[in-house]
């Protein structure tokens, strides 16, 4: 129901003399009934002369707690002439002066309550709003009793809120949800479904930014961009937003002076960032742990696509959660998307590093697309069904064209491989399967002289390592190519390492270990060898400053989300140390004192691992 036509039912019925019932606004949790009572019908309420009396009946378990309540929302009401008051609701008490005293020196409610009754009040003034009904631990028919009392006697103003689906679920009611309907009749004779439309909603949301004039009018300009993000998400639940709008306003300094595109990139990867972290997906524990969300683009889902084109099994494939959640965002966003870590981390734990976050929009380069990759991403997605005949045949022929000279990313030849083999089991290029292969490993072969290396889309294809025959060939040169190139970056990662050990050069190690903390890629790839070297020839300021970075490397919760892979190494240098600390010379006590120290930590840590990982 609209809100405005919610807004003229409720000024009918508080004009109406004589009421004899409520009316009850419904709507699901998190929709924004309270802040729709507090911002929008409050004014009608007012307008039409009467106060406010609102209460929530979250966790009140009998009617008397209730009447404690209704009663205590009196207490502030009363003016200089008390007397009449104090009358109206002392019920047995003959020492009225006592009663009064009592009152005007703020005696606990309690005793005022004893041998009075919140029925004896005058509610004619009041409009009773009762939040949270789905909460109430009174049963309900135990509670529409006793507000029948107000309305159809009283003819007391009352209007309800509550998440009707739920009434039913709340254990004082399981015995009653048969006969919710027929109770509720009693006192209920209006059901307004609450279902506002966001749009609407959003200029009383921003309200409360009024006093920061420039991030203000940010969210003004900006309204209807993120409504379409939360409208398309079917999220209506207003807390989820307004957790949102609150990043958006620590993180605004940092991005107003930023690309209009990358500042769209922010608002919709901080709204659906804030969806997976308050619907549950992801937790505080994952702050640390970026998972594939920095690997996604708009090849990324084409290259996971491409493996499966040929797949003859019925069963439906079970996704990998970077996918759902490709599917859940990013389907027809992907234009808009790229993770910014820092906001990520700020969303999940709370800790924004502006620095960090100001940095990362200034890496931002217009990305210029060249025709090759223009047509690779036409051409190689399972929308290909969709280009017209004469497209499709030059497309074909361009991107294999370009793919034979080595243009495309190494690890993209197996894409390609995937969907040329497609093409041609179904007859829609004329080659053949020989010529293919010859095409695409002369390619390859240049490719990788550019010796361009990335782990995690290695990983990637190792997960998804069920090529067909025709491919194999294609990926185990690709995997091939990626360890000779591994190979050497692991002999200059050593070599940096190990020098800065060796030169005991505390300060570049220590900045090393900082950038590298939450790298998984970056201890595995170091040679034991040159480590043990180069901590032999170190001093004992080193090994003591060596230990301590390593705590702090795993020295977090969920550690093992992206560092299992070193335990190897862990396990290798920490037997290495042992052998060589058995060597020395027991004069040497405080390089043993070290070294001991240093075992001792590292076995913690590969502990914690090993643990974990069982």
């Amino acid at each position: 129901m609209k809100t405005a036509h919610i807004e003229k039912i409720i000024e009918k019925y508080l004009k109406k003399e004589k009421t004899q019932s409520a009316i009850l606004v419904n709507g699901v949790w998190g929709s924004g009934k309270t802040f729709y009572l507090k911002s929008q019908l409050k004014e009608i309420i007012e307008k039409n002369s009467l106060k406010i009396m609102y209460i929530s009946l979250n966790g009140i378990s009998s009617i008397e707690n209730l009447e404690h309540k209704l009663f205590l929302h009196f207490i502030p009401k009363l003016g200089k002439n008390q007397n009449d008051l104090v009358k109206s609701i002392t019920n047995i008490s003959t020492n009225i002066a006592n009663a009064t005293t009592k009152l005007l020196f703020r005696t606990e409610a309690t005793d005022l309550l004893k041998g009075s009754t919140v029925k004896s009040f005058n509610f004619k003034k009041y409009c009773i709003c009762l939040d949270d009904l789905e909460r109430c631990k009174i049963p309900i028919d135990e509670l529409i009793g006793y507000l029948s009392e107000f309305t159809e006697h009283k003819h007391t103003k009352c209007i309800i809120l509550a998440d009707e689906e739920k009434i039913k679920k709340q254990k004082s009611n399981k015995q009653l949800a048969h006969k919710y309907d027929e109770i509720k009749e009693k006192v209920i004779s209006r059901v307004l479904n609450y279902d506002p439309e966001l749009l609407d909603i959003f200029p009383k949301l921003i309200e409360k930014y009024k006093s920061k004039r420039i991030f203000y009018k940010f969210l003004n300009k900006s309204q209807t961009f993120i409504v379409s993000i939360f409208k398309e998400q079917k999220s209506k639940n207003l807390r989820n937003i307004i957790f949102y709008l609150d990043i958006l306003e620590a993180i605004y300094p940092s991005i107003k002076n930023a690309d209009h595109k990358y500042i769209e990139e922010v608002l919709f990867s901080t709204a659906i960032f804030s969806l997976e972290f308050k619907n549950g997906n992801l937790t505080s524990k994952d702050s640390n742990d970026f998972k594939e969300f920095g690997n996604i683009n708009k090849d990324w889902y084409s290259r996971i696509v491409s493996n499966f084109l040929n797949n003859k099994s019925d069963k439906p494939r079970k996704k990998s959660n970077p996918e759902l959640f490709y599917d859940r965002y990013l389907t027809n966003r992907i234009d808009q998307y790229f993770f910014y870590p820092s906001i990520y981390k700020f969303v999940l734990s709370g800790y924004l590093d502006n620095k960090k976050l100001k940095k990362e929009l200034e890496c931002r380069v217009p990305e210029k697309v060249s025709e090759e990759i223009t047509s690779f991403r036409k051409l190689l997605n399972y929308k290909f069904r969709e280009l017209d005949d004469n497209e499709f045949e030059n497309l074909s022929k361009y991107v294999l064209e370009k793919a034979e000279e080595g243009f495309y990313w190494m690890y993209d030849y197996k894409q390609i491989a995937n969907f040329y083999y497609h093409f041609l089991e179904k007859g829609l290029i004329s080659i053949s399967k020989k010529d293919l292969e010859k095409t695409l490993l002369d390619g390859l072969k240049i490719s990788a002289k550019r010796t361009e290396f990335h782990l995690a889309t290695f990983e990637t294809l190792k997960h998804f390592n069920t090529p067909d025959p025709d491919t194999k060939k294609i990926l185990d040169k690709i995997f091939e190519f990626h360890y000779k190139i591994q190979s050497e970056n692991n002999t200059k990662t050593s070599m940096k390492l190990s020098k800065l050990i060796s030169n005991n050069d505390i300060v570049d190690l220590a900045v090393l270990f900082s950038e590298q903390k939450f790298n998984k890629e970056f201890l595995p790839l170091v040679n034991v060898t040159s480590f043990i070297k180069a901590v032999k020839s170190s001093k004992n300021k080193m090994i003591f400053t060596i230990c301590e970075i390593f705590k702090d490397r795993y020295d977090y919760s969920n550690v093992i989300d992206f560092m299992a892979g070193d335990l190897e190494f862990l396990n290798n240098i920490t037997k290495k140390i042992e052998n060589y600390k058995s060597n020395l010379n027991p004069d040497e006590r405080v390089r043993i004192f070290n070294l001991n120290e240093f075992i001792d930590a590292l076995k913690e840590i590969i502990e914690k691992l090993s643990l974990e990982v069982k």
